[in-house]
This record gives C-alpha cells, structure tokens and sequence, in this order.
C-alpha cells in the first residue's frame, strides 16, 4: 500500500512486483495502510483519516 501527496492509493502485489489497485482520494496524503482479511483500506491526511473497502471482483 502507498499513499501520495496527489490523492493516489495503491495497492501493490509483492509478489507479482505490480499493482493490483488504485484509487483516488481528495486531499494530499500522508499515509495508508491495508487490512487483507476485511479488505479495509485506511488513509490519513491532515484533515483526518478515511477508510475505504475494496470489495473483491
């Protein structure tokens, strides 16, 4: 998971060294973190925090 300063989350595969995800969010980013068993995507910005679900396909 990486979180940018333009709004962009992704979600990376290590494995397959390539990205799975991407999403956007409206405010410049300082972190994410991801939950694999619930599928939650947590992002923190200086206005506060939002939590995100990826519903698998």
């Amino acid at each position: 998971m990486s979180a940018a300063a333009d709004g962009t989350v992704r979600l990376w595969s290590l494995s397959e060294q390539s990205q799975i995800a991407q999403i956007r969010v409206d405010a410049s980013l300082h972190c994410a973190a991801f939950e694999p068993v619930t599928g939650e995507v947590l992002v923190g910005s200086a206005a506060g925090v939002v939590a995100l679900r990826i519903k698998d396909s």
